[in-house]
């Protein structure tokens, strides 16, 4: 489901149209969960459930954005509804597939490479204290 829809979509309520890409229906979005007895099952979101979480990527990705980091995850999205935008998928193949769609433009997991180390900076200095001969009416300022 939350390959199908934008922040956008959200904005200009499209999720409110049944034959839009992004519609969302209340209560028939269901997730599997792993129960206490380790059974999968299945619970039933809400539409303002499935709007908090596009809210909350969008959030992700702005703050993954300005930390420098490319999200491979957003581009294969943004890919994924070009086409199906531009009639190249149909929406009944987004509908069936829209996960393996994913898996299939992301592909292998990229290896995590450690940032490089910064070169380490001096200490700062502080500077010489201030010696005077203090008269009689002196002013010291550091």
């Amino acid at each position: 489901m939350l390959v199908r829809i934008t922040q956008q979509d959200v904005v200009y309520r499209r999720y409110l149209v049944k034959d839009h890409r992004s519609f969302v229906p209340d209560f028939g979005v269901y997730i599997k969960v792993q129960g206490a007895d380790g059974k999968v099952e299945f619970r039933t979101l809400s539409r303002q459930l499935v709007l908090f979480c596009v809210e909350r990527r969008k959030a992700w990705r702005m703050l993954q954005s300005k930390a420098g980091i490319e999200n491979r995850e957003y581009k294969a999205q943004r890919a994924i509804l070009a086409e199906v935008d531009a009639g190249k998928i149909t929406k009944e193949q987004l509908f069936a597939g829209a996960e393996e769609l994913m898996k299939a433009r992301l592909g292998k997991p990229a290896a995590h490479t450690p940032a490089p180390a910064a070169p380490a900076k001096a200490p700062a200095i502080p500077p010489a204290p201030v010696v005077a001969a203090i008269n009689k009416g002196d002013v010291v300022t550091n």
